[in-house]
């Protein structure tokens, strides 16, 4: 029991201690907590990006970075819908893909946006 008190006193202390050797560190933990319970929410709520990054991993082969550009590019389902209004429908160029593989994206993102019903 005193272990557990003095336990929760040392925690006490580091969230109510503001000397800059202890104040920087706990900001920058909390921050990359709340950083990655955000992109975890953000994540679980967008149906049509889920939908549109598996089918493109299920149909292509992607090397790495073009693997990490697309979990950027299609984190939530407003920026599938971005991606695909300014790459599908607009023709803009993208740095990444372009003729077979930018139309399997295109396709994938499209379905992806009218099962979510946008």
């Amino acid at each position: 029991m005193k272990k557990y008190l003095l336990l929760v006193l040392i925690v006490l202390a580091l969230f109510t201690i503001d000397h800059p050797l202890i104040k920087e560190p706990r900001d920058k933990f909390l921050q990359q907590g709340v950083d990655t319970l955000g992109e975890t929410s953000q994540t679980q709520y967008s149906l049509a990006a889920k939908q549109a990054r598996h089918e493109i991993a299920r149909e292509l082969e992607l090397s790495a970075s073009e693997q990490e550009y697309l979990l950027d590019v299609l984190a939530t389902d407003k920026k599938v819908k971005m991606f695909h209004v300014r790459y599908c429908q607009e023709h803009e160029l993208n740095l990444y893909f372009f003729g077979p593989k930018l139309n399997t994206i295109c396709d994938a993102a499209e379905k992806a946006i009218k099962k979510a019903e946008f």
